[in-house]
């Protein structure tokens, strides 16, 4: 470029930016309305699914760029079809004549939900109605490693690979809360690229951690290439927030040895919420007056008094036994500890202030737990309180190797033995920044182990899976699970079982023929779905009848090649049914699917 404006040594004019410059325009390129960037190739749109097997086959609609236009009527919410109610009597074939209601007056979802369909349109069908309402999103995506036996086209290339997660993130962030997370497993293949994705999409600002996590052990065939390259034992999961979030990191706990045996008093007198709060005000880096005075209301009712008072069998007990009470007990249990520099303050506020128990604001704003019947005359009395259950753990941070791996293949009851997670590190994510009724999403969900989890946690859930083994396994395990299944975090969570989900699908159209086509053994039984298609399918603008009907070359190909020349002339954004298009008559769309998709879109006449 030729303009004087730009810095010397430099391709841009700015000094704090980096970006192609338009002499035109006087800012970025990409602002140019002049600039045309075409869409990514539609496979990276919409093809995720192909299958270890196939992997020598070429993808059906490989390479075919896609006008504006056409993703808009890609992207719109589509018909709904084969809706069924999954509880503890089994699953239940919905109709038009169930009540089902799937949102409740405000908009809040009722059901949760799994769906069939490719998770680009199944994300965009869902923004019609859950634009900002799911608090997290946690996806397991493809890693594109080359190397593993999971269902999907495990084989991008880098560029498709990112624009193929382009495309559905940028969707899931409009779904996001305000106080909303996502949570993206993979590994060393693409976790560079997919951190800048991340943070162009969601905010450099709004990224909150690079969590590092133990997946497995150096043993076996980990150990097999240890001359070339260190064993692969980690993966990453990069977090991001939508604006601004709390997160519960209290909640992220590893037990760490023994109960101290000056940890010898319960406390009484104080329900939960009152107790939380006082240890909240414990944890914070600053208090204000307000909230020492609202903390010293509750602690008017507070008692303490020896384990034993509880326990009057307590001195005849192993030491296993009183500590598995004191575990179970922590958050009640405490000790007093020494405290020299409380003392004064104490002493200052004790004065005018006839109280067992009060919170000390210490000179740098932090909140003491003092117990007001010390004596004055001792220099170093024991005058603070702490709680058990703030020392029996640790937070591992940014860094977890406490989870295990092994066994995983049990949980659920289901099989999947590559690309299954431990329910252990859902409960983790789900704890750290959901409470319960809130929504969690993931549209990769594989063998369910993300809404299984949610589900024992009492969270509302939405699972997306495009893979027809979302029958053997998601939809298996959730039912496992609605029964009462015991594996992973059951203990943890206390489940008995309990609940329901609504499993529906996104009605093909075009994709039928396509189906139909690569099904087909003969070529009279291509000439019956072609008849077909010209009358009912949606074909392409440029597709003319006569041309084609009398084209002595297509009746002289074999029957794989007259195959691939009839998917070619389908239109492939028409693949699944649009909404829009659901009266017509063309379209064969039965009343049960009319009337539950407008409930569905809240749509449905009263």
């Amino acid at each position: 470029m030729a303009d004087s404006s730009h810095k010397k040594g430099r391709y841009t004019k700015y000094s704090n930016k980096i970006g192609l410059h338009s002499n035109s325009k006087g800012g970025f390129i990409k602002n140019d309305t002049d600039v045309v960037l075409s869409f990514p190739f539609k496979d990276t749109v919409l093809e995720a699914g192909m299958s270890k097997e196939d992997v020598g086959r070429e993808e059906r609609f490989l390479h075919i760029e896609v006008d504006s236009k056409d993703i808009d009527t890609l992207e719109e919410p589509k018909v709904l079809t084969d809706f069924k109610l999954v509880d503890k009597n089994g699953e239940k074939q919905l109709t038009a004549n169930d009540d089902i209601e799937f949102f409740d007056e405000e908009g809040n979802l009722k059901q949760n939900l799994l769906i069939k369909g490719n998770n680009l349109l199944a994300l965009h069908t869902l923004s019609t109605r859950l634009a900002g309402q799911v608090k997290l999103i946690y996806i397991d995506p493809p890693y594109n490693t080359g190397s593993d036996g999971f269902k999907y086209n495990d084989r991008f290339n880098h560029s498709s690979w990112l624009a193929f997660m382009k495309n559905r993130l940028e969707i899931a962030k409009e779904l996001l809360s305000k106080d909303g997370t996502i949570f993206v497993q993979c590994d060393d293949n693409e976790q560079a690229y997919l951190t800048v994705l991340m943070d162009e999409i969601f905010g450099l600002d709004n990224r909150v951690n690079t969590i590092v996590i133990k997946m497995s052990e150096a043993t076996g065939l980990k150990m097999s290439h240890v001359d070339s390259r260190l064993p692969k034992l980690k993966e990453y999961i990069l977090f991001y927030r939508n604006q601004e979030v709390q997160i519960q990191s209290d909640k992220i706990k590893i037990a760490v040895g023994e109960i101290g045996i000056n940890y010898n008093k319960l406390v009484y007198g104080l329900d939960e919420e009152e107790l939380n709060y006082i240890k909240l005000l414990m944890s914070k880096d600053i208090v204000t007056d307000e909230e020492i005075e609202k903390a010293d209301g509750f602690l008017k009712k507070m008692e303490i008094k020896p384990i034993q008072s509880d326990f009057p069998n307590w001195n005849n007990l192993t030491a296993d036994e009183q500590q598995q009470i004191k575990r179970k007990n922590a958050t009640h249990l405490v000790r007093d500890v020494a405290s020299a520099s409380a003392k004064k303050l104490a002493d200052k506020k004790r004065t005018n202030f006839d109280q067992k128990f009060f919170l000390l604001k210490t000179s740098r704003s932090k909140a003491y737990l003092i117990k007001g019947d010390y004596s004055s005359d001792t220099k170093d009395p024991n005058i603070k309180l702490v709680f058990a259950d703030s020392y029996l753990y640790s937070n591992p941070g940014d860094l977890w190797t406490d989870i295990k791996t092994t066994r995983v293949d049990r949980e659920g009851s289901v099989q999947l033995l590559n690309g299954k997670k431990p329910e252990r590190i859902l409960e983790r994510i789900i704890d750290m920044v959901t409470v319960e009724g809130d929504i969690v999403l993931d549209f990769c969900l594989g063998s369910g182990t993300t809404s299984a989890v949610a589900h024992k946690m009492s969270r509302k859930w939405i699972g997306i899976e495009q893979m027809d083994y979302i029958e053997k396994l998601a939809k298996t395990r959730l039912l496992n699970v609605i029964l009462g299944d015991s594996t992973g975090v059951s203990e943890a969570t206390d489940w008995q079982g309990g609940g329901s989900f609504v499993y529906f699908e996104m009605k093909k159209y075009n994709q039928e023929y396509v189906d139909r086509i690569m099904q087909a053994t003969s070529l009279s039984e291509l000439e019956e779905i072609y008849v077909e298609m010209r009358n009912n399918a949606f074909l392409k603008f440029w597709f003319d009848r006569k041309e084609f009907e009398k084209d002595e070359n297509f009746r002289n190909l074999d029957i794989e090649k007259r195959k691939q020349k009839l998917v070619d002339v389908l239109d492939e954004n028409q693949l699944y049914l649009n909404y829009a298009d659901m009266h017509d008559t063309r379209h064969k769309v039965n009343e049960d699917e009319k009337v539950l998709t407008d409930k569905f879109y809240g749509t449905a006449e009263n």
